[in-house]
């Protein structure tokens, strides 16, 4: 190679997403050691994620603690929640308090589940209870397969034509270890003698989730994690599947195509695929370890799965302040899939799939007292938007990895780099520039800008063949989702340094952005 002559190094996908690792010489090219608010494109792309969307206009008077549904037969579909002592529910915008029942325990969670047209929920502590849509009442905790029974517990679930609780209340007495079924078909007949108690006594474990998965209903516990086989009270058994992880109390697993995932005390997010149990927050481990993701226990970790993502919201400590940080992540990119994080408000999270319609993730704000939001992405929303008026703007940003050719430690001059950028319409996303390997203080700073194209060749303006309106023969063009601009974009030189790194802002204007590659020509120095 001749003397001065530049050598290239290209950043052309982020499929890599968010990599917390110390040792940040070790990133990929594709990760980023730092970002808040974008998505990673199934193309390669990092753009601003979707805004999120409240559901009730009106907020509840205290925060929501449990999420679930009622769907049946006949297209009632209610999302249903518990604040404070109450017990609400939607069918399409704000709440409405369900009566004849008994109060809820303030601060309590309420799980729940629908079966044979009627919603069930248990909150351990208090009797439970059913919703048909129109009635409420309260259950009885008689064994001996009378009607109009449900057991006190803290989980239940619907599984192979019978309900499920577990970690259960009877007669004042608390067996946490203990799991019961129903009679078949009838959610409110229950039998004395149905019942096994799993692990009685192993090291303070209790059930901490029921999750039905295909042909076995998965029991959480603390430490480990047990499946129930069969068909009915003569054939189910249950089977230890590993003693070497479980699921926090009060969190909520999730059972998806890709197998079930859920958080394990302060190792973060597994998925049992059926055969193993695999860590997937090895990346994101060192902000538990540094005390970023905080209070596992006083205020768990919540899960749900929607859009083909698991969304993961949990408590996040930084400089002395402590709010809710929910991370996505995307199991189709990259080895072993991808994470990103948000800063979106999310306490309990909850997939909402009723039949026939659309499906989303509905979560309750800790933030926005009161407030149940629609957080799932791909809805094309630029901004926030937690109260029934006013929008929030979306802080976003990336940073890449450290660009150091193919030498770590010779100087190099660069040159100007070129982004491929994406834009909804004329704006400018601000540039820090750092050196060295040193983040402390950035070098430089740049604008990167693009200005908007515009065409007559839009919907309802631009025609061919014949412009009158009322011939047979006029024709529009058709509508498109997006107005984005595509655009290469130069940026200025960035003098000499061993190492590059960018940290790419969003724009101080509520638009979409999207940087589908980034690349550096640089020259090496001679080393002396």
């Amino acid at each position: 190679m001749a003397r001065g002559e530049f050598q290239l190094e290209v950043l052309e996908n982020f499929i890599g997403g968010l990599n917390f690792r110390s040792d940040q010489f070790n990133l990929a090219k594709d990760e980023s050691p730092d970002l808040l608010n974008v998505v990673v494109d199934p193309r390669g792309g990092i753009r601003q994620r979707d805004g999120i969307d409240r559901r009730n206009t009106t907020a509840l008077s205290a925060d929501v603690k449990g999420i679930w549904a009622l769907y049946t037969e006949g297209g009632t579909n209610h999302l249903m929640v518990n604040y404070g002592t109450a017990v609400a529910y939607s069918a399409s915008v704000n709440f409405t308090n369900i009566t004849g029942i008994t109060a809820r325990t303030s601060g309590s969670r309420c799980y729940g589940m629908t079966m044979n047209n009627i919603a069930y929920a248990v909150s351990h502590d208090k009797p439970s209870f059913r919703w048909n849509g129109s009635a409420a009442a309260d259950l009885g905790t008689t064994l001996d397969g009378s009607a109009g029974n449900f057991p006190q517990a803290q989980y239940v679930a619907f599984w192979n034509n019978f309900a499920w609780v577990a970690n259960t209340r009877e007669s004042s007495t608390n067996y946490k270890y203990r799991l019961r079924w129903s009679n078949a078909n009838d959610p409110e007949k229950w039998s004395a003698s149905d019942y096994v108690d799993i692990d009685k006594g192993e090291h303070g474990d209790q059930i901490t989730a029921l999750v039905p998965m295909g042909d076995r209903l998965l029991v959480f516990k603390t430490n480990s994690v047990h499946a129930v086989y069969g068909f009915d009270s003569d054939s189910f058994q249950v089977v230890t599947l590993t003693n070497d992880v479980g699921s926090v109390p009060l969190s909520s697993p999730v059972s998806t195509t890709y197998g079930t995932f859920f958080w394990y005390a302060d190792q973060g997010v597994y998925v049992y695929d059926g055969q193993n149990f695999i860590p997937l927050f090895t990346k994101i481990s060192p902000a538990i370890d540094d005390g970023r993701i905080d209070n596992l226990v006083s205020n768990p970790p919540q899960l749900a799965w929607g859009n083909n993502k698991l969304y993961v919201s949990v408590d996040w400590t930084e400089a002395g302040s402590t709010a809710r940080r929910t991370f996505i992540y995307d199991p189709t990119l990259g080895q072993g899939g991808a994470w990103v994080m948000s800063d979106i408000d999310a306490g309990p999270l909850y997939a909402y799939r009723p039949p026939n319609s659309s499906s989303t993730v509905f979560a309750g704000c800790e933030a926005n007292t009161g407030v149940v939001i629609d957080v799932e992405d791909a809805q094309n929303r630029a901004t926030d938007r937690y109260a029934s008026s006013t929008t929030t703007h979306i802080t976003s940003y990336f940073t890449t990895p450290w660009i150091q050719g193919k030498n770590a430690i010779v100087k190099k001059r660069w040159g100007r780099p070129r982004v491929v950028l994406s834009a909804e319409s004329t704006l400018t996303l601000p540039i820090n520039v750092y050196k060295d390997y040193d983040k402390s203080a950035q070098t430089q700073s740049v604008n990167l800008s693009i200005t908007a194209k515009t065409s007559d060749s839009r919907w309802g303006t631009a025609k061919w063949d014949d412009s009158d309106e009322s011939s047979a023969y006029v024709a529009k063009w058709d509508a498109i989702a997006r107005d984005l601009t595509a655009d290469i974009v130069n940026l200025p030189t960035l003098g000499t340094a061993k190492s590059i790194s960018m940290k790419v802002n969003g724009p101080s204007t509520d638009n979409h952005w999207e940087v589908n590659a980034l690349a550096f020509t640089y020259t090496p120095r001679r080393l002396r």
